[in-house]
Parts: structure tokens; C-alpha cells; sequence
């Protein structure tokens, strides 16, 4: 939610008072410390609160809450304790309730508990859907998804699913996934990339720019990440809502159900994977009948703490001495899965609401897509509800990528154009044909450059266009093939 100086409302300032003299040298100061950001958050924190009570108070404060804000997403992720601080000291209550909406479901623990604690023993009060059907319209109803205690353990203690493997203690976990010694398992359950750690990290470039940070297992855990997958994971199905990384379901399936309606509303959940945190993981093996004594996870044969171990096995954490934090690595062949069984209460929540409006829902991964039989809804209102129940269910909408798509514009879901009728976007469709051109005129060799992999993006490419639309597929599938077949390919 980084945003930029101009994007903050005028309501968010405090109005100076009518004595207030430019704090000049301050605000210098406090402008080369945002240069030093995110590692001098607790610099500024310290800086505005030595000038409360003073005449020069509030345009320090209003400057830092400017650079705070503008650095929000590193300055949360580095040190959110210093944020909830600072939100809780000198920022207005409306931008205040903002940043603690954001620390109510971060991956961190003691953050959580912090926030809970501060919210609970605070005036923080606003208009949120209550966290039970007779509770109050406040701010509880954003630490719905919050406690870990109620995370950890189900509504209900199910008895084990006869179609996953029955798990009674640590020593079975071992021996279903294949870990040859205790040693081994207490080395995978590091979940880190420091200390010679099973994961290795990296980056890679996103679209606007920022890098999305990628864990990847060494091959051993993910040989066992491959088990919990197919031996337990893969046996529970997902909600009929949720297309991504569900075998017969693709993109075309989930861009099916928006075909040729009025009205299209988008939205994004921010930072889907490290959202899911350790706590709901162990909820998750927990509701599945697996044991559970205590949050710690351990490596003695005869513990019966199952629930722990499979959710430790399956997420990262940078530092492995903190034993209650870890979050879903993306990288990790569990993770899509683990991610669609968790959302199940979001989706048929959503899902509700959608058919109480008369309308179509599906999420591939982090995009959530309703359409309408009609246009003329309160967006706004549809808009609040969904909102409120993505953070009731531990997850924050982007509000910056929310979309309000109507027919005279081109609606497109996951990349499928679904306006009258299910289409390739026309950009890539002629950039496509024009590569074709290319190959014909003068051979496939000569357009690869030097790629290998260049065969097969021609045919994935025209696969992909045949099961979006066989009738404008089709034709291009068939001359790629033949194009390939005829110069050796």
C-alpha cells in the first residue's frame, strides 16, 4: 500500500495551530532520515515524540506521517512494531485504523497480539462487520481471523478423513514423507534460507516495477512438499469458486461464468501468500483431524504435535529461532493448494454475497472477479462488503487495483477478453500473427535467434489460443504444427 506524497486525503492532517512557527531544521531532519528508510523508522518515531506538546508538533508529525505512509510497505515489513507505535502516538485515528487494519493480519505473531491488545484496550471504534451476528458495528470485526488460539483449532474436532493417511504421531509423519532421520526432519523444519537452511531465496522482477521474492526448496523438501501434497492436500477439494492451481480448472474456466455481463468488478488481495501465516496453516492440519497439543512444533518420535510439523514443512520464515512465525514461501509446490483449502470460508463467504446480489463470483489465486446481469448497483456498497469480509477472513483488498468494468469498455478476466465472447486480447493475437508471418517468410530458425525453447512458445502459444476459442485457435494450432513439421521442428 505504498503511496505517494499527493495520495494521502486532507483529511489525514491535523490543522496547525494558530501559533505553529515552520519547523524547518526538523523537517530537514526528518527528510534525510526517509533517505535512510526502511531501517530509521524508529529514528523518526523517536524524533516527532521528543516534539509533542511543542508549538512544532504538528508539522512534524504531519511531515513524518507523509514519509511514513509514503514508505508504508517496507516500513511494516522491516519493523512493524515501530509502525504500530508510531500509528498509535501520532497519527490522526482514521489513518491510524488504516495501518492497523494492516498489522491485524500480518505474518508476525507478536505483531498480531500487539494489535489485538491495542485495539481491544483503545477507543478504536468503526463501522465493521461484527465479529459474531448479535456483536457490536466496531473495529472487532477486524480481529475476526486474528487469534491464533481460534485459528489453530477448528470449530469442531473432526475425526481423521478416511481418504487422507492416518498420522497418529511425529514418527508416522516421517515415515509417510519419506524423511530418513530425525536429524533430517529437524533440519527441514529450520524453514529458512539462513544457516545453510532448506530454502534458498531470490527475486524477480514484477510488472510495476517492484521484485516479488521467491522461496525456493532444496530439492529435499520439496520431494516432501510433494508428498503432503499428493498424499493429503490433493484429496480435499477446493470451493467450486476457486480456478487457480485446481486440476480442470484453468483461466478460461474462471473467465467462463463473467461472459458477456453488464458489469464487471475486480478486485486484488495484497501480499496473498505471506498473509497465510503459520497459526492458519496448523488450523488448517488441525481441521483435518491431525494432532495438536501446542503451537511448537518438535522432532520426538512419539509427539503427537502433527498439526505443527506438516504446517512447519510447509512455510518459510527469515529467522528460524522465532518458532510461532513462518508464512506461505511462493516457490513451494504446496502453497497454491494449502492457499485455495484455507480460502474456502472467504469464497463461499463471497460467494454468498454474490448470488445474494444476482451475481457470478470466481478467484484465481489473489484476483477476486464478480459480474452482473445488470449495471446499475451501488459499486460503493458491494465495494465496502467485500472489503469487510476479505479482512474478517485474514486477507486485505488492494485497494489500488480495484476495477469497475462495464460492456462498452473491454472486460477481461485473468487475461481472457469476456465482452461477447471468450477471446485472446487483440494485441496479442496480432503480435502473434505477425511472429507467424516471420517464421513463414523466413523460417523458424531465423525468428528463434538462437532460442531452443522458441518451438515450443509457438505451440504453447497457439494451444493456449485454441482452448480460450477452438474457432480461432484452431486454424493457428494447425499451421504451427504443420510450419514446425515442415522445417524439422
Amino acid at each position: 500500500m505504498a503511496a505517494t506524497k499527493s495520495s494521502i486525503p486532507a483529511w489525514a492532517y491535523r490543522p496547525l495551530p494558530l501559533n505553529a512557527q515552520p519547523a524547518t531544521e526538523l523537517i530537514q531532519q526528518l527528510d534525510k532520515l526517509e533517505q535512510g528508510l526502511p531501517g530509521s523508522s524508529w529514528e523518526i518515531l523517536r524524533l516527532v515524540g521528543e516534539q509533542d506538546g511543542s508549538a512544532t508538533y504538528e508539522a512534524v508529525a504531519n511531515r513524518a506521517m507523509e514519509i511514513i505512509w509514503t514508505h508504508l510497505d517496507e516500513c511494516i515489513a522491516n519493523d512493524p512494531h515501530t509502525v504500530r507505535q508510531f500509528a498509535a502516538s501520532h497519527l490522526p485515528i482514521r489513518v491510524r485504523n488504516r495501518v492497523l487494519r494492516r498489522l491485524a493480519i500480518h505474518p508476525s505473531f507478536s505483531t498480531r497480539r500487539s494489535v489485538r491488545y491495542q485495539i481491544n484496550e483503545s477507543a478504536v471504534r468503526e463501522v465493521a462487520l461484527p465479529s459474531a451476528p448479535d456483536g457490536e458495528w466496531n473495529a472487532e470485526g477486524w480481529l475476526l481471523n486474528s487469534n491464533s488460539s481460534t485459528l489453530m483449532r477448528p470449530r469442531k474436532l473432526k475425526a481423521p478423513d478416511p481418504r487422507l493417511p492416518k498420522l497418529k504421531n511425529v514418527k508416522a509423519v516421517m515415515k509417510e514423507l519419506g524423511i530418513v532421520s530425525n536429524r533430517q526432519l529437524g533440519w527441514m523444519l529450520l524453514a529458512t534460507d539462513e544457516d545453510g537452511g532448506p530454502y534458498h531465496t531470490f527475486e524477480i522482477g514484477k510488472r510495476n516495477g517492484k521484485a516479488r521474492k521467491i522461496c525456493a526448496p532444496c530439492w529435499q523438501l520439496r520431494r516432501v512438499q510433494q508428498r503432503i501434497l499428493h498424499n493429503i492436500l490433493d484429496h480435499l477439494p477446493p470451493h467450486p469458486a476457486a480456478h487457480g492451481f485446481v486440476k480442470g480448472r484453468s483461466v478460461v474456466t474462471n473467465a467462463a461464468p463473467h461472459l458477456g455481463k453488464p458489469l464487471l468488478l475486480k478486485f486484488d488481495l495484497l501480499d496473498f501468500f505471506p498473509t497465510i501465516h503459520y497459526h492458519r496453516v496448523i488450523g488448517l492440519f488441525a481441521s483435518m483431524g491431525y494432532g495438536m497439543t501446542s503451537p511448537f512444533f518438535d522432532t520426538e518420535n512419539r509427539s503427537r504435535n502433527v498439526a505443527p510439523v506438516l504446517a512447519r514443512l510447509c512455510t518459510y520464515t527469515e529467522d528460524p529461532r522465532v518458532f510461532r512465525d513462518g508464512t506461505l514461501p511462493q516457490g513451494a509446490p504446496t502453497s497454491p493448494a494449502i492457499s485455495n483449502l484455507i480460502c474456502r470460508r472467504l469464497d463461499a463467504r463471497l460467494d454468498g454475497l454474490a448470488r445474494k446480489h444476482g451475481a457470478a463470483y470466481t478467484r484465481y489465486a489473489d484476483d477476486l472477479t464478480f459480474s452482473f446481469d445488470q449495471d446499475e448497483i451501488s459499486v460503493g456498497r458491494f465495494r465496502w462488503w467485500v472489503d469487510q469480509i476479505c479482512h474478517q477472513e485474514g486477507f486485505l483488498v488492494h485497494q489500488a487495483k480495484f476495477r469497475a468494468i462495464r460492456s462498452s469498455q473491454r472486460q477481461s478476466v485473468t487475461g481472457v477478453v469476456v465482452n461477447e465472447r471468450m477471446r485472446v486480447p487483440r494485441d496479442l493475437r496480432r503480435r502473434f500473427r505477425a511472429i507467424l508471418h516471420n517464421c513463414r517468410k523466413r523460417g523458424v530458425a531465423a525468428e528463434a535467434r538462437g532460442d531452443a525453447g522458441f518451438p515450443s512458445y509457438l505451440l504453447g502459444m497457439a494451444s493456449y489460443m485454441y482452448m480460450v476459442n477452438p474457432d480461432e485457435g484452431g486454424p493457428v494450432l494447425d499451421e504451427v504444427r504443420k510450419l514446425l513439421a515442415e522445417q524439422g521442428n
